[in-house]
């Protein structure tokens, strides 16, 4: 889990503020009898390919991947997701909690060879919250608490406005509305990342380019064949790069889970999550020593477009949610690990424990009841059965979720479902425009808070499909953000997953474990970072004996 680690502070109330210092940064770190291979590059697969390598633009895990190697911010994760600096060396809070400033290393550079200032991680932040940057990531400055967020968004302020300053060529002051004691967790996010203004000015939205883009991370892009692979070498401008071992990284853009496997198993392919169900049972056996599992801050649901009839009538999304028998979806569909979801924020966040609602605690002969009725009141019977199409993009597990929910509906209510699958960018595109009717729906947690979870059910998250609005959710997560302890926070949660569950505008499926196959001659693998980050800097590549 997230944790402070080497720390010097003073506690302030309920409020952690002081210095943070840390003597020891990130690194990839050989055991010192280990011999390395002397080819040192890496293989890895992706679910799709990221629609833009611009940290502020990019959205979905392919392009969480990429840009973590290329971009850095102020701080980042150890092997155990814990949080360590990164481009910032120390920061330090006010008494109030409101005021935290970073200070940089010193000597940061681009992979161009132009100084790193706090004025680029200003630029940036600025750049984020800006309405013209049409970021979907511009809500995470609100989630931060970032003074007049919310105003410079929206327009109604100039982006100088922003509670960002670089107050010095290597100090950065954050001034926050309000105490957000778990901020710097939030700041390991790729959309705060600094941005090189210098390229931006020159290139617009070409600035991530293969021949144009400046990046400050361990890698920089080599190149980039659209729906084929994405290349990186080693960034030797980067400020820990002597430490970085490998030399090269290539992702390879596969949708489909088992072609991915084929290419595991001919050698093509170093590491690779998001096995084929169908599969588990026989890597278990076959590959015990290259399988590893992980719980993850993720939850696979479905969202519905709570915009477009009859999936405003919380009568007929309660009915579609109560048949989905979610233990046999991972007991018999998936069978490797993940957990039945019935409320949306996973049970390893830290200090939550998801509350039980209602509909969890009937049997499902229970369910299956309350639904026929639920959907016969809302006007639909066999003589007119309830149409709709179910969207989801082309992967094998999703395709298998889909076929089971789809015969869960239509063995035990009166509902005609047609099942569409959808390219990764286009499936994106209309749901986040509210051109469907159901979706599958995955959610990865930016950080170990139930804020990141149950946030994206707010209007102002880009990633609310269901066009979500309850006031009492709202005001519940506004007042849990500004609850500093802990344990009166995630109560606070709790209620609103109760609030949501009666809703209905999403319906959880599962909670994932996230499982890997990694090659044993590989080190320094993150498989037990709780968010699904797995940062190619700290990999390296062992001699096979």
């Amino acid at each position: 889990m997230f944790g402070w680690i080497r720390r010097k502070s003073l506690v302030c109330g309920a409020l952690v503020c002081g210095t943070f210092v840390w003597s020891v940064a990130q690194a990839a770190t050989p055991p010192p009898d280990v011999e390395l291979a002397e080819k040192q590059t890496l293989t890895r697969a992706l679910r799709g390919d990221p629609e833009s390598l611009d940290p502020q633009l990019v959205t979905g895990i392919p392009g969480n991947h990429v840009t973590q190697d290329l971009f850095e911010g102020l701080v980042t994760q150890n092997l155990q997701g814990d949080i360590i600096p990164a481009q910032a060396e120390s920061w330090e809070t006010s008494a109030d909690g409101k005021t935290w400033t970073f200070t940089l290393r010193k000597k940061l550079k681009w992979s161009d060879g132009q100084e790193l200032t706090a004025r680029d991680f200003e630029y940036g932040l600025r750049r984020l919250a800006d309405p013209k940057t049409a970021s979907t990531y511009a809500w995470y400055l609100e989630a931060m608490g970032i003074e007049n967020a919310g105003e410079v968004i929206s327009g109604k302020l100039p982006v100088a406005e922003l509670g960002v300053k670089a107050i010095s060529g290597h100090e950065l002051q954050l001034r926050l509305a309000y105490p957000v004691p778990y901020l710097v967790r939030l700041l390991v996010h790729r959309a705060v990342s600094p941005i090189p203004r210098h390229a931006v000015d020159k290139f617009n939205r070409d600035w991530v380019a293969p021949e144009n883009i400046v990046v400050n991370g361990a890698f920089k892009l080599l190149k980039r064949v659209v729906n084929e692979r994405i290349v990186l070498q080693r960034n030797p401008l980067y400020w820990n790069s002597q430490h970085t071992v490998l030399d090269t990284v290539t992702y390879l853009p596969l949708p489909s889970e088992t072609a991915a496997l084929h290419r595991y198993r001919a050698g093509e392919i170093d590491i690779m999550a998001n096995l084929p169900a169908s599969h588990y049972d026989q890597l278990s056996r076959q590959l015990p020593d290259h399988l590893h599992s992980v719980p993850l801050l993720e939850t696979y649901y479905l969202t519905f477009n709570t915009r477009e009839k009859p999936f405003d009538d919380v009568r007929v999304r309660k009915a579609l949610s109560y048949v989905i028998d979610r233990e046999r979806i991972v007991g018999s569909v998936l069978r490797q690990g993940q957990k039945a979801a019935y409320t949306f924020a996973p049970e390893i966040v830290a200090g939550f424990t998801p509350p039980t609602p209602e509909y969890q605690r009937m049997s499902a002969a229970e369910r299956e009841e309350t639904a026929r009725q639920l959907l016969q009141e809302a006007g639909f019977s066999e003589s007119n059965p309830l149409r709709f199409t179910y969207i989801y993009n082309p992967t094998d597990i999703n395709r298998m979720i889909a076929i089971a929910i789809q015969a869960m509906w239509q063995i035990h209510l009166p509902v005609n479902v047609t099942l569409q699958s959808l390219e990764w960018a286009t499936y994106l595109d209309m749901k986040r425009n509210g051109r469907y009717q159901v979706a599958r729906a995955l959610w990865q947690g930016d950080y170990n808070d139930a804020s990141t979870m149950l946030g994206i059910h707010t209007p102002q998250h880009s990633n609310n499909s269901s066009f979500y609005n309850n006031e009492r959710f709202n005001q519940l997560l506004s007042q849990a953000r500004r609850t500093a302890d802990e344990s009166a926070r995630n109560r606070l949660y709790a209620e609103a997953e109760l609030v949501m569950a009666n809703d209905v505008p999403v319906a959880p499926v599962y909670w994932n474990y996230n499982l890997y196959l990694v090659r044993p001659e590989l080190g320094g693998v993150s498989v037990n970072n709780p968010s699904g980050r797995m940062y190619s800097r700290e990999i390296y590549r062992v001699k096979k004996k």
